[in-house]
């Protein structure tokens, strides 16, 4: 069944439009066509609809024929240091893929200048979601500091993880059953320097190793968050 994310999702029996970008994809790249059942996302939850007709704007019209329920995810939060935008898209696609919650975005010691483009981001995160069929979007913060990120109250307060080259700590299920949140941080290309590494690990964040190599960012990405992960 292809999959459409729209803004917001209507009850059972109701009606919404698709954004003129995911109308364009539906109806001319998939090109699905009118009476074709869709399933339905808007960032918070999913559904069935059918693809009924299309507007005066060109955009798709759905008919919402029943709203789907689903246990919220468990939280995974990625304190990521802003890598080089390309690594950066490549990174929030794989976390999104790989359940990831939400992205703390760190401006490290070794990130590139430059600021990540918030636009690009979502566009970005809504595409991989719509891809990996999730109902939620994950959520993008900063970029902030490294101190400023670890006193954040809402941080997780469950596991703590530093993806460590090297680390001897191999966990296949790192999060409790009394507390299923966890948090892993993960730096940028040349890693965390010495300082933040120090920093992380005052915090209470413990090492984690991801095998043995050293990952690219983005794979460090996904690697960590399939150690983490564990049905809610």
């Amino acid at each position: 069944m292809r999959r459409l994310l729209v803004a917001h999702l209507p009850e059972a029996g109701e009606r919404c439009v698709a954004a003129a970008a995911e109308s364009h994809h539906l109806l001319h790249v998939l090109r699905a066509r009118t009476g074709e059942r869709l399933r339905l996302a808007d960032g918070q939850g999913a559904a069935i609809g059918v693809l009924e007709g299309v507007d005066a704007e060109g955009r798709a019209e759905l008919l919402v024929v029943e709203r789907l329920l689903a246990p919220p995810p468990p939280g995974r939060t990625v304190l990521l240091g802003i890598p080089k935008p390309a690594l950066l898209e490549e990174a929030v696609t794989l976390g999104a893929e790989g359940g990831a919650t939400r992205f703390v975005l760190v401006r490290a010691r070794y990130s590139p200048p430059g600021e990540p483009r918030p636009d690009r981001l979502e566009r970005v995160l809504r595409a991989a979601v719509t891809q990996c069929g999730r109902p939620d979007l994950p959520r993008v913060d900063g970029p902030t500091s490294l101190a400023a990120a670890l006193q954040d109250p809402t941080l997780s307060s469950g596991g703590r993880w530093l993806a460590a080259p090297g680390a001897s700590t191999s966990l296949a299920g790192p999060v409790s059953d009394a507390d299923p949140t966890a948090t892993v941080a993960i730096g940028p290309e040349g890693g965390w320097s010495p300082e933040e590494v120090a920093t992380l690990l005052d915090a209470g964040f413990a090492p984690l190793g991801l095998g043995p190599f050293v990952l690219r960012t983005p794979s460090a990405v996904g690697a960590a968050l399939a150690r983490l992960w564990r049905d809610p």
